[in-house]
């Protein structure tokens, strides 16, 4: 069994310069246990972080107030994360990346069996979706309260924004697909279309920002489902989704 070894250079200030003093060795356990030191120290910032951001939003945020209260020093961070930006993407971007997935499941392919008989098998399982996605929001409710309330100033200050014109450009892509596929009669407004996308997406954010309960959030998410469903299908000259 082969025994990993790193050299470390420790370095000391001479004068105005730099400069290398000692070469140290560092193997086994000692790698392993730096790593996971490393680890908790990252952990540790993130927490820190999450409560800093929560407290005072993105812009209010202190960089020193995270590493002070992640207990470590400046250097330490910045080891870790760059600046802000950097602590804030950590947090949110796996947040967006599956919020993005549920997003793409409105586009046209996952929608080939929407027609005649398979229409009801297709509305289970967008009821299923919904509440896999509710419970999912309210796992990260931290992490949306952070998108939707506190990210002014950060890379993501524009999420709802963002996430409401992929829905509405996938909402259209499918309208369009249905209706050159015969399955809708009439053909939908861009424009309209717009206006049932974003109620959609602005129910889904009025949960984090009213504070909602998951009960409440799940008959609100229903009531607009439908209201939206029934809608769409009347423009579409669609009946009772056929």
């Amino acid at each position: 069994m082969l025994t990993k070894y790193v050299f470390w250079l420790k370095i000391s200030l001479k004068g105005p310069f730099y400069a290398v003093t000692e070469l140290v060795e560092v193997q086994g356990p000692q790698l392993l246990n730096m790593s996971e030191t490393s680890l908790d120290t990252k952990k540790k910032l993130l927490e820190s972080a999450k409560k800093e951001f929560l407290e005072k939003g993105f812009m209010g945020a202190s960089l020193r107030t995270i590493a002070a209260n992640a207990g470590v020093t400046t250097g330490a961070m910045y080891r870790h994360f760059k600046d802000k930006d950097a602590f804030f993407c950590a947090l949110v971007d796996e947040t967006i990346e599956t919020t993005t997935k549920v997003i793409m499941l409105a586009d046209s392919t996952h929608h080939a069996g929407v027609e005649g008989p398979h229409m009801q098998e297709h509305l289970k399982l967008e009821e299923k979706s919904v509440k896999e996605f509710i419970d999912y929001m309210f796992d990260h409710f931290d992490i949306y309260t952070l998108l939707l309330t506190k990210a002014a100033g950060s890379t993501h200050e524009h999420f709802q924004e963002e996430i409401c014109e992929l829905y509405t450009k996938n909402c259209e892509e499918t309208f369009t697909w249905m209706y050159k596929s015969k399955i809708a009669k009439k053909k939908v407004q861009p424009m309209t279309v717009h206006f049932m996308a974003s109620t959609i997406i602005n129910a889904y954010c009025d949960i984090i920002l009213h504070n909602m309960s998951k009960k409440d959030a799940a008959a609100y998410i229903k009531d607009i489902m439908e209201f939206t469903r029934a809608g769409s299908m009347y423009l579409m000259g669609m009946k009772n989704g056929v």
